[in-house]
């Protein structure tokens, strides 16, 4: 590798350019005299012990007490590791400020989720994320109400974050899982999400959390499987979440809890 590049990798990782011409210099020199260091860098005298002061404060250079004084680099080899180790540190330690303060800065609950919220279409997605919206939100417990207990990336993120976080995760199958949804059962419960049957052919979709917030999907035609229009309401009302808790809490009742075992036998 050129000389130049080196100083260019040298002063990516944070030194200035007299920094790494010393630096430089001190490794291909070996233990040496500062006249010699600024002879080899180019770094004027007058400059020279100040640079050399701040490298050995990064821990890049040591200093061998003699009349006169010599010097000598950190191999690279322990130097660059100690660097990196620093710098995964200092970044470990910033995404740990930066989760506290996104979390610090959220807007209050009424401000992002007051009045109500509906879209109609055939998009899958908007609906998923607001479950994950949803669930980002959950403190306690969140029930769903599923057919083909769906999955999207998007969902999946947000039901392992509650799960980490002690919520309660509870669905609710609308039939028993066959070769499609099978896996998806089995992710969910993998998770630790518990997961019943109550076997309907009609039923909405339906999404509570924690007693405060309800999100419901309408579809348009209840028994087709695939391309059908919904509609989709998300509301905080308290008179309607009330009649949807109470709802859903005895729906959870009557289910039936899910043995894999004996599904995955007669698949």
């Amino acid at each position: 590798m050129e000389r130049s590049e080196v100083l260019e990798v040298l002063e990516k990782l944070g030194l200035n350019e007299y920094e790494s011409r010393v630096y430089t210099s001190l490794v291909l020199l070996g233990p040496s005299k500062a006249s010699e260091i600024s002879n080899e860098s180019e770094v004027p005298q007058s400059k020279i012990y100040d640079i050399l002061e701040g490298l050995m404060n990064k821990q890049l250079v040591e200093v061998f007490e003699g009349r006169p004084k010599e010097f000598k680099a950190v191999g690279p080899e322990i130097a660059f590791r100690n660097f990196l180790e620093k710098e995964e540190k200092q970044l470990k330690e910033l995404k740990l400020r930066m989760d506290s303060i996104s979390s610090s800065l959220k807007p209050r609950r009424e401000e992002i989720t007051g009045g109500i919220w509906s879209i109609k279409g055939r998009k899958w997605a908007e609906f998923f994320n607001k479950t994950s919206e949803m669930l980002d939100r959950s403190e306690k417990y969140a029930y769903g109400v599923t057919r083909d207990y769906s999955l999207s990336a998007k969902l999946i993120e947000a039901v392992k974050a509650c799960v980490r976080k002690g919520v309660k995760v509870k669905v609710i199958g609308m039939e028993i899982p066959n070769e499609v949804s099978y896996n998806r059962v089995k992710w969910y419960k993998d998770a630790g999400v518990e997961v019943r049957v109550f076997e309907t052919k009609l039923h909405p979709r339906i999404v509570l959390i924690d007693g405060k917030e309800v999100l419901l999907r309408l579809d348009h035609d209840p028994t087709k499987r695939n391309r059908f229009g919904f509609n989709s309401i998300w509301s905080d009302d308290t008179s309607l979440v009330k009649v949807i808790d109470t709802y859903i809490k005895n729906l959870w009742k009557k289910a039936v809890p899910i043995n894999l075992k004996k599904i995955s036998s007669k698949l």
